[in-house]
């Protein structure tokens, strides 16, 4: 029986995971209404749900525009401008903001609200101007910016961040309470399917290698492992400054060491103050899982074991990706990638790209690990107590009421 549970279960869950369609939202406001009314973080937000949140932000002297990205991802928000910023800075700078990290079909919740006596109008610079009753602007980047001119997604949602700026801009200088909501339309990781109309997952390459995102990249020539960087590490001996490695114009060649089945050796030459120096990527297979032990730094014929300051490592088949810093060393001698780096070794397809990286959260955090003790020692009162209880015993004699009274004799 519990078999056939199991299988039910693993099909329904199959079934929403296919349906589904999550696209990240944050919520800004300028005026009366404060985003701490709201509900607090979620990691997931129903249609129903956000449709409910944006009616509870409306009232007669609130102006609310939602303003819609055709696709749209978390990725989206963790990446960075040429200026070291975020590509949508009208959010980062803004003091009053809510962000939901998973809400299902925005788009759906908008035309629920039409239903339910709200007038949906496309925004422009008359939309609120002789309106009266219940009314959501919205703003379709869809429509109001081509992006067929072959410019990069980084450069199309910076246009959008200027485009939602002036809109913000605009509203807060004519009305005194305005709230405006970015969210999407489609998660770019989720397409349809040929055959029907539900939705798929893709898989996420984060730092997948292509031709236009090479920085720091090392693919060894049989294509057994990846190693990738958004930036060059920096070098510091002796605690002194950090110098940037370059690539070495004379050498690129790529060091393979393959020879024996758990170990991986992978490298390359660089160049640093004009002095040659070879990175080689140490890894090793342990069971059912790789771990990148140490970097070899080799300079001047000499080699020097830098060891990682955290472990690098996840399952086979997977690969281990870091925000950054990731800082190998030896006491002496430092190299930092400052950016965001993600490496992994015996690649299990047959393209150069990495595969889903682990997830490197602990399961057991500090508050989970305190609310099992909590809960270990709440128990062992309970137990102790009702133990206790259950030894205690009753009498098992009592006198007779009508029987022979005890008679005790005094002596004089």
């Amino acid at each position: 029986m519990s078999h056939y549970l199991i299988l039910i279960l693993g099909c329904l869950s199959a079934l929403s995971l296919s349906t589904t369609n999550e696209v990240p939202t944050i919520a800004i406001s300028c005026g009366n209404t404060k985003m701490e009314t709201l509900p607090k973080y979620q990691q997931y937000m129903g249609t129903l749900e956000f449709k409910k949140m944006l009616v509870s932000l409306w009232d007669e002297d609130t102006k609310i525009v939602m303003v819609l990205e055709n696709e749209l991802s978390l990725e989206d928000f963790t990446m960075k401008g040429t200026d070291g910023h975020s590509l949508f800075q009208l959010f980062e700078k803004s003091e009053d903001r809510l962000f939901f990290p998973s809400v299902d079909q925005p788009e759906k919740a908008l035309e629920m609200l039409s239903k339910n006596g709200f007038a949906v109008k496309v925004y422009n610079a008359d939309t609120y101007k002789n309106s009266s009753g219940k009314i959501i602007a919205l703003a379709d980047f869809n429509e109001n910016i081509n992006d067929s001119n072959g410019d990069s997604r980084q450069t199309t949602l910076q246009k959008h961040n200027d485009e939602v700026s002036k809109i913000f801009t605009s509203l807060c200088t004519q009305y005194t309470n305005v709230v405006l909501v970015f969210s999407g339309k489609m998660n770019p990781w989720i397409e349809k399917s040929e055959a029907s109309n539900t939705h798929h997952l893709i898989t996420r390459h984060l730092m997948a290698i292509n031709d236009k995102s090479e920085i720091f990249k090392i693919v060894d020539p049989k294509g057994k492992s990846l190693i990738y960087s958004v930036s060059y590490p920096t070098l510091s001996v002796d605690n002194g400054p950090d110098t940037p490695l370059e690539p070495s114009t004379t050498n690129t060649n790529v060091y393979l060491d393959d020879s024996r089945e758990s170990l991986l050796k992978v490298g390359s030459t660089f160049l640093v103050n004009g002095t040659k120096v070879t990175l080689r990527f140490r890894f090793e297979k342990i069971s059912f899982s790789w771990e990148l032990k140490s970097i070899e730094y080799e300079r001047d014929n000499s080699i020097i074991q830098l060891t990682p300051k955290q472990p690098i490592g996840a399952q086979k088949g997977l690969s281990y990706f870091s925000a950054g810093p990731v800082i190998f060393s030896n006491g002496s001698i430092v190299l930092k990638f400052y950016g965001k780096f993600q490496v992994q070794p015996w690649l299990t397809s047959e393209s150069p790209k990495f595969s889903d990286p682990q997830e490197q959260n602990s399961f057991f955090t500090p508050p989970i690990l305190a609310g099992l003790f909590v809960t270990a020692i709440m128990l062992f009162i309970v137990t102790w107590g009702i133990t206790m209880i259950m030894d205690i015993k009753t009498m098992d004699r009592f006198d007779d009421p009508k029987g022979k009274t005890i008679t005790i004799n005094v002596a004089e």
